[in-house]
């Protein structure tokens, strides 16, 4: 999810600059609704598995064939398609594209070095523009009516790798202090992350549960908050696409390259020599220790200043 919607933010600039682009983009059906009506993007092309998918690139020509994501699938799908294939100069297989793009810079944001790649292949645009999100008003409609236009507060405390999930008791805590300044709290997840919301919501009393959503129904859900609470995971992007306030509880990766884009938000991070690393599992010992030294305290603290700002 967080690689689609940062795209938005380069795309934006390319069809600003050349309006009569044609901008197709490949992603996987699941992620497909990052993309749902947003003008920059003409055609959504969703992976339905490799052979169909395979069938219907076969078919299809382009000017360009960008591959942002170098791996072997990616690689594969590029090559199927008729067109002029860009890689990167890091890739695997580089010398079977028909031009490569030099290896990002390390301490560039992922926007910056999505938008370096199109300033390679031409783009004149200095700034990337925030990312984008279209407003879906019948989702965001049901929304208003389930919170009853009441202030309230996105807490989603999952994430995909364990090196980059807070405690669900500290989300709680959050949570409570959030409630005894009388903002109402909105737990989300994604599917198969039900039990983490289940841990933070047995801890906190009352709250309101907000599952099984659809990409657009959590997009008009954070658009509507005060303020978004979370680790580093797709949906925090999601807030910044919406343009709500951010507070994210970091750990494993690197801040620098994929903090939320554009919008007013808190890094709550500490710094470890190790960091950044892979994230799959910490190597330095048997838990994470770089998001388990997060405090309660040090969320609140940047909760409370954003929403200062706010309010």
């Amino acid at each position: 999810m967080g690689d689609c919607l940062l795209l938005t933010s380069p795309v934006r600039a390319l069809k600003e600059e050349f309006p009569g682009f044609r901008v197709s983009v490949l992603v996987e059906e699941r992620f497909a609704d990052c993309f749902d009506q947003n003008p920059d993007f003409d055609r959504v092309i969703t992976v339905h598995g490799k052979s169909s998918t395979a069938l219907r690139l076969l078919t299809r020509r382009f000017d360009a064939i960008v591959n942002l994501h170098g791996g072997p699938t990616s690689f594969m799908y590029s090559c199927l398609a008729w067109g002029n294939r860009i890689g990167g100069r890091h890739y695997r297989y580089a010398r079977l594209y028909n031009g490569v793009f030099p290896a990002p810079d390390p301490a560039s944001h992922t926007v910056e070095s999505t938008l370096a790649i199109l300033k390679w292949m031409g783009l004149r645009a200095e700034q990337a523009p925030p990312l984008r999100y279209v407003r879906h008003e019948p989702e965001a409609e049901r929304i208003r009516q389930t919170l009853k236009n009441r202030p309230y507060v996105v807490i989603h405390p999952a994430a995909l790798m364990a090196t980059k999930r807070w405690e669900p008791a500290r989300f709680a805590a959050v949570a409570r202090a959030l409630h005894e300044r009388n903002w109402t709290i909105a737990l989300t997840c994604g599917p198969g992350e039900e039990v983490m919301v289940g841990q933070v919501a047995k801890e906190m009393s009352p709250t309101i549960m907000m599952l099984g959503l659809s990409i657009p129904e959590l997009a008009e859900l954070i658009r509507g908050a005060l303020l978004y609470v979370g680790n580093d995971s797709g949906p925090m992007h999601l807030a910044a696409a919406v343009g709500t306030p951010v507070v994210a509880v970091w750990g494993s990766s690197d801040s620098r390259r994929w903090r939320p884009w554009h919008v007013e938000h808190r890094v709550v991070q500490n710094p470890f020599e190790c960091n950044p690393c892979p994230g799959y599992r910490c190597l330095v010992a048997n838990t994470p220790l770089c998001i388990e030294s997060v405090t309660v305290e040090q969320v609140n603290d940047a909760a409370k200043a954003l929403l200062e700002i706010r309010c």
